[in-house]
């Protein structure tokens, strides 16, 4: 019974978002309200407990939100200043073969804005772009949600992953973890296993998608000359993303991987590297594909370098301050704010790793120091912050209730019912009904929480305390369990609703009647398959001795 009375805020969370389409932003903040009574007459919380540990809550969402801020503040510096304008213009000139820019643009370019910013940018980005390349609007909307899906858990300097960790990082050291850094560098490697997996397939998957629903023809097969081209995409980016996820951690995982794929993917395709002998396009004129390398005229006559001065920047700071033997992390990660024992309650508190928080350093530091690089006016400058803050308004708001919510359910163990606090009261009810089955729910979990809120990050906050709580109950791995909610979340991006109705106004379909629901229906499918993986890839790990055991 108390089990689902603990489980109320999460029941109605879930009714409104999905049955009332109400944003996370409206939803979450009654969610809040409705613990806090179910804290005071249940749970019998003090209500000054009750004040400090929100308070806790809602100044441990600051952490995330800096991310957020800063990785939007910087794209719209380098939208402003024509630095993106040139980075796209990269594209031109390629190849006109609409299934080759698909991969370059649809998964490795978008990959590389997923891991610089996240939060819906992708789409805002790719989508718009594969449209001027010629794209059917519905097929760009297709291609950016499913594509989006594979460097998702390290989106925005790896928010996704970072906040699955933060907000279980008391629960770690509880459990006997003495290095959480050590701890999370596991989580983000078996993270990127199921997905680098997954993106083998996911490429092509789509290509044949695309052909299928908007060739002349309608036939999956067209996207048959283009498979090694796929493999090729898939391995490239695969080994870099293993290999920064197991060696640095999430923060630079899909951002460089992405990176480095893109400019691997464009010397290749000039160099008339697995590329089609004929190229396929939309309305099926076949030309040799010697005859499309045409530079088109660039609209920004800003240096290639120059543009990508800000990422190139990105990744050197983050990777010179993650790896331990360059000396620098112990110094960023010293700088650090504190309050103790807020309105006097000994145990909440908060800190603050400023300079360790990517917000501020990178992403803050690189947009002021490239208002000079890009000849910035005062004026706009001004239009960038003001335009980043508007964005990042409904992600401060559901994030601030999404931490105070969190917190509740963690520390309502505080109380005089002599009750487990309401999180471990949930675990258990959960533990019971699902049993050993509880593995194979974790990922859809993941997914719920993403198709609920529209974000990785804010489904990891939510159901991360919960799946590591569960899965030490059940005496499974919490690292294996919360990647495969991490996974989830990921994956969850192909179908949630949000996401859906944001690619929709992007590429000018959003008038169309049902446009939602076609989007779903064509999507499911693949984030099935993901989804599949996804397990098949834990269980293997785990019979091979590869998982982590804690």
């Amino acid at each position: 019974m108390h089990a689902l009375i603990a489980a109320i805020p999460i029941i109605l969370t879930i009714i409104l978002t999905v049955a009332f389409n109400q944003s996370a932003k409206r939803v979450l903040p009654i969610a809040w309200f409705v613990i806090v009574l179910i804290g005071i007459l249940v749970w019998q919380m003090n209500l000054l407990d009750i004040a400090a540990y929100s308070i806790a809550g809602f100044l441990g969402s600051i952490d995330t939100l800096l991310i957020i801020f800063g990785a939007i503040l910087l794209m719209n510096t380098l939208d402003r200043s024509g630095a993106m304008e040139r980075i796209q213009g990269m594209f031109n000139g390629i190849t006109e073969d609409a299934r080759i820019q698909l991969i370059i643009v649809g998964f490795a370019f978008s990959a590389f804005i997923e891991g610089a910013a996240g939060f819906g940018t992708p789409a805002a980005i790719a989508a718009p772009l594969l449209i001027g390349l010629g794209f059917p609007p519905m097929a760009a909307a297709v291609s950016c949600l499913i594509l989006n899906s594979t460097p998702v858990p390290f989106g925005a300097a790896g928010t996704p992953t970072n906040a699955a960790t933060d907000i279980v990082r008391e629960m770690l050291t509880a459990s006997g973890v003495a290095d959480v850094e050590a701890w999370k560098l596991g989580l983000s490697f078996f993270s990127a296993l199921g997905m680098a997996v997954g993106a083998l397939f996911i490429i092509f998957l789509v290509v044949g998608i695309v052909t299928r629903m908007f060739g002349k023809e309608k036939k999956f097969s067209d996207a048959l000359p283009v498979l090694p081209f796929c493999i090729f995409t898939a391995v490239v980016f695969d080994i870099f993303y293993l290999l920064l996820a197991r060696f640095i951690g999430s923060e630079i995982t899909s951002l460089t991987a992405a990176a480095i794929t893109v400019f691997v993917l464009i010397g290749a395709a000039k160099a008339g590297f697995l590329m089609p002998k004929d190229i396929w396009r939309f309305n099926h004129v076949a030309v040799p594909q010697e005859k499309v390398f045409e530079e088109k005229p660039k609209k920004s006559d800003m240096s290639l370098f120059r543009a990508w001065i800000p990422y190139l920047f990105v990744s050197v700071w983050l990777i010179a301050t993650r790896i331990p033997q360059l000396g620098l992390k112990d110094s960023v990660k010293s700088v650090v704010l504190s309050i103790t024992d807020i309105l006097g309650v000994q145990g909440a508190s908060w800190n603050f790793a400023v300079l360790n928080n990517p917000g501020v350093a990178p992403f803050i530091l690189i947009v002021l120091l490239s208002i000079p690089l890009y000849g910035l006016t005062g004026t706009q400058v001004k239009e960038i912050f003001t335009k980043s803050a508007k964005q990042v308004y409904g992600a401060t708001i559901a994030l601030i209730f999404g931490f105070g919510l969190v917190y509740m359910y963690r520390y309502s163990s505080i109380n005089g019912a002599g009750l487990d606090s309401m999180l471990l009261t949930m675990a258990k009810g959960v533990a019971d009904f699902a049993g050993a089955n509880y593995f194979y729910v974790a990922t859809f979990i993941g997914s719920v929480g993403a198709f609920m809120f529209g974000s990785n990050t804010v489904s990891n906050i939510m159901f991360s305390p919960l799946q590591f709580q569960t899965a030490q109950l059940l005496n499974m791995s919490p690292t294996v369990i919360i990647a495969l909610q991490n996974q989830g979340g990921a994956i969850g991006n192909m179908i949630c609703i949000n996401n859906i109705v944001a690619v929709a106004a992007t590429t000018g379909i959003i008038s169309i009647k049902g446009i939602e629901g076609k989007l779903i229906r064509t999507n499911i499918v693949p984030w099935a398959l993901y989804y599949i993986t996804c397990i098949i890839v834990a269980l293997v790990a785990i019979n091979a001795g590869i998982a982590p055991s804690n």
